[in-house]
């Protein structure tokens, strides 16, 4: 009688294994997804950190070696040390009090070490920036930007301008 079932108990249990080693998997994934993602964040908030605080060896530490950023202004700068140097000028003067808001507004994974993000930032003026960023030896990091300039709403000028009186 044992071996008449048998067959179909092996294959119930066979599949059943199939089955719950891939809903392990799709949990694991969706855990080093999340995890990867608080990563991404916690990048952005040290470049913004060091943005409303003047630090450009904090901004820049986000980036490759071999960054390409376009700015807002449509120029290229190729390298860490190129976009170091414009950041130092910026700063140093029309940017030496400029503060800046920002929210994520999304987080696309390309391929598991790729990820393009969107952000909206304001200052003065509203710049919506779009990151590249690469995960190498387990470390992301930014290898592309670009940003664009874009005319703030009145809601987001009066909501800029609480969010300062809050600070």
């Amino acid at each position: 009688m044992i071996k008449k079932y048998f067959p179909r108990i092996f294959f119930l249990g066979f599949y059943f294994t199939i089955i719950c080693i891939f809903l392990a998997s799709i949990s694991m994934a969706q855990s080093l997804k999340s995890e990867d993602e608080t990563a991404i964040k916690d990048l952005l908030a040290r470049f913004y950190e060091g943005w409303n605080t003047h630090d450009v060896e904090k901004m820049i530490s986000v980036y490759t070696d071999d960054i390409d950023h376009i700015n807002a202004f449509g120029r290229w700068n190729k390298g860490k040390q190129a976009i170091k140097a414009d950041l130092t000028e910026f700063h140093a003067g029309p940017g030496k009090n400029s503060q800046k808001t920002y929210t994520i507004e999304k987080i696309r994974f390309l391929k598991p070490d790729v990820v393009l993000v969107q952000v909206r930032s304001i200052s003065a003026v509203g710049n919506i920036g779009t990151y590249v960023f690469s995960k190498n030896a387990g470390k992301w990091l930014v290898v592309s930007f670009t940003n664009v300039e874009y005319k703030l709403q009145s809601a987001e000028i009066k909501n800029n301008e609480k969010k300062k009186d809050d600070d």
